[in-house]
C-alpha cells in the first residue's frame, strides 16, 4: 500500500499578509472615496445649472448654492454638505426628499447627483482593494 503525507506551510505568512492589507485598507479607501466625492460628485454639483426662473419670479439668485458645496474627509468615508442653510429646501436631503414645493420636480436633487455617481466608488473601492492584495500577494 502507498501512503502520501502532505505537508502545507504558510499558513502565518498567509495570516500576515491578510492582516498587512487590512491595515492598509482603511486609509486607501478613504482616500479612494474622498477623491471621488472631488472628482465626481463636487466637479458636478459646483457647476449644475439652476432651472429656469419661475414666471413673475421676483427674488434674485445670488449663486451662493452652487458655491456652497463642501465634502468632508470623514474617518470612514466623506460627508458632502451645503452650507447653505436653504439647501435642502432646494435641492432637497439626503434622501432626495424635503424640497420645497416650488423646487419639487423643476430643481435637481443633489442626491441624485450622488446616486448616480456611486457605481464609480464601488469600482474605485474595488480597485484599492485589488491593488492591496497584487501587491501583497506572493506565491508559494
Amino acid at each position: 500500500m502507498i501512503h502520501f503525507t502532505i505537508t502545507v506551510y504558510g499558513q502565518k505568512a498567509v495570516a500576515n499578509e491578510l492582516r498587512t492589507a487590512a491595515a492598509k485598507a482603511q486609509p486607501r479607501i478613504r482616500n479612494a472615496t474622498y477623491d471621488w466625492a472631488m472628482s465626481r460628485v463636487m466637479s458636478q454639483l459646483a457647476v449644475k445649472e439652476y432651472p429656469a426662473k419661475r414666471p413673475g419670479q421676483r427674488y434674485v439668485r445670488t449663486g451662493k448654492l452652487r458655491s456652497g458645496w463642501v465634502a468632508t474627509p470623514l474617518e470612514k468615508g466623506v460627508k458632502i454638505s451645503n452650507k447653505m442653510s436653504y439647501a435642502g429646501y432646494v435641492v432637497g436631503d439626503a434622501k432626495g426628499q424635503r424640497q420645497a414645493w416650488p423646487h419639487r420636480g423643476r430643481w435637481w436633487k443633489a442626491a441624485d447627483i450622488i446616486n448616480n455617481e456611486r457605481p464609480r466608488l464601488k469600482k474605485g473601492i474595488e480597485h484599492e482593494l485589488a491593488h492591496l492584495f497584487t501587491v501583497h500577494r506572493r506565491i508559494w
